[in-house]
């Protein structure tokens, strides 16, 4: 196989990478839907699905989502940032919601088993995390100081990095604690949609965000995408105030709604583009 190929694969590679994260929460959604039809029903958040019988397809999406997220490569703050978004979803996935409500309705035995499930889930997803650090740290391409090209930047990577910080530190103190993880699951689905907002940020055609200009000409569409997640945590607050029980369920599918749409944009603004042989005309 020559070189020439192998770029070609890479990029098809990437371009299926987009796609998928396009396309993987239309299995869970598929998954909700028929179960709504067949009970009646729509669960107050997607998380409330954990125990059911679409458990399997939640954490699936939310696992595959994750992984992804971390394969997937681009600029410094954005690839960074897309690393941290996809360690929390898998955190999301992993540690449901209200767990304490789900362990008074188990057996003492039942309860130990699902704590025990759950911290050894956390437990393996940081050793992996860890090992996969250190070898990012031994083979990449770039230094942290990549991150810092300015101001603004630096301060969105070292608050990333504070943020991830105490994150894991909130892991090791609910683990050892073994009770309901309280906290967990919610501090995951924020930070992960902040990351998320962080890497969108990336390609507003900033060059303190980015040195290199990858709005593709559209980056009202990226401002926009940002406002309406930024409207999203608000509404959040707006719904549950209003005693919608819902609330939590609605923002949820907003949310996944804008990412897959961010997706779309990528996918769309890259699917041709060149290599960087073809930039030199080889």
């Amino acid at each position: 196989m020559s070189s020439a190929d192998e770029i070609l694969y890479g990029r098809d590679t990437l371009r299926y990478v987009r796609l998928a994260l396009l396309v993987v929460p239309l299995l869970l959604m598929v998954a909700i839907v028929i179960y709504g039809l067949l009970n009646g029903k729509v669960e107050d958040s997607i998380s409330s699905y954990y125990l059911g019988p679409s458990r399997d397809l939640f954490v699936a999406m939310l696992v595959s989502t994750g992984v992804l997220l971390v394969v997937y490569k681009g600029a410094p703050l954005e690839d960074y940032s897309l690393n941290l978004a996809g360690f929390y979803a898998i955190f999301v996935a992993l540690v449901p919601t209200r767990l304490g409500q789900t362990l008074s309705s188990l057996t003492s035995s039942a309860q130990i088993q699902l704590i025990r499930s759950v911290q050894i889930s956390i437990v393996a997803v940081l050793v992996v995390s860890a090992v996969f650090v250190w070898l990012e740290w031994n083979t990449k391409k770039w230094t942290p100081r990549a991150l810092h090209t300015s101001k603004l930047s630096t301060i969105l990577s070292l608050s990333s990095t504070v943020a991830l910080v105490a994150f894991i530190g909130l892991l090791f103190w609910r683990s050892i604690e073994g009770t309901d993880f309280a906290g967990v699951h919610y501090a995951a689905a924020l930070l992960l949609i902040l990351s998320m907002g962080v890497a969108i940020a990336s390609h507003l055609g900033r060059e303190d965000l980015c040195e290199v200009d990858t709005s593709g000409g559209r980056p009202i569409h990226y401002a926009v995408l940002l406002i309406l997640m930024a409207l999203g945590i608000i509404g959040w607050f707006v719904l549950n105030a209003l005693g919608i029980a819902q609330a939590l369920f609605i923002v949820e599918w907003y949310e996944i709604g804008l990412f897959s749409y961010f997706w779309y944009l990528e996918s769309r603004r890259l699917w041709e583009a060149p290599t960087p042989r073809e930039k030199l005309g080889d």
